[in-house]
């Protein structure tokens, strides 16, 4: 079953830069990420670094280990994915470019028996509210 990854949003994006040379432009890409439960379905075959991996979205029938593998696979496609970006707004030296990806949650993965997100914040745990988050500015930006 072929599904839409979060690389797909990037298909087109050269050929909007490309059309907008002299304006200024603000793009924001709105991932799937690592949300969960079904972490699984968020990268392809190629990126399951990590195993054994969770193959449903009950976590009731994995293990533990199975989870976190499953949860790390959709970090390293997010790197990926966030490389491929930085490499597409390198080649653009028409605009000064930067990224700032920031996830809207932290995920639970089996910490104190939580998994997932959305606990109410004042008593969430720290997994959930401590956000990742990457800055890269090119050359000319960093100026």
């Amino acid at each position: 079953m072929q599904r839409c990854r979060d690389v797909g949003m990037l298909g087109g994006l050269q050929g909007y830069i490309s059309t907008h040379k002299n304006q200024d432009i603000l793009i924001v890409l709105h991932m799937m990420g690592s949300h969960g439960p079904a972490y699984y379905k968020r990268y392809p075959k190629a990126f399951e670094k990590f195993t054994p991996t969770c193959k449903t979205n009950q976590f009731s029938k994995c293990s533990n280990e199975m989870i976190n593998n499953a949860y790390d696979n959709t970090i390293v496609y997010t790197d990926y994915f966030l490389s491929q970006v930085i490499a597409l707004l390198k080649k653009n030296q028409t605009h000064q470019s930067a990224v700032l990806y920031m996830s809207d949650h932290g995920e639970s993965l089996g910490e104190k028996g939580l998994y997932l997100h959305g606990m109410p914040y004042f008593i969430a745990p720290k997994e959930q509210t401590h956000v990742p988050s990457i800055a890269w500015f090119d050359k000319q930006f960093s100026k």
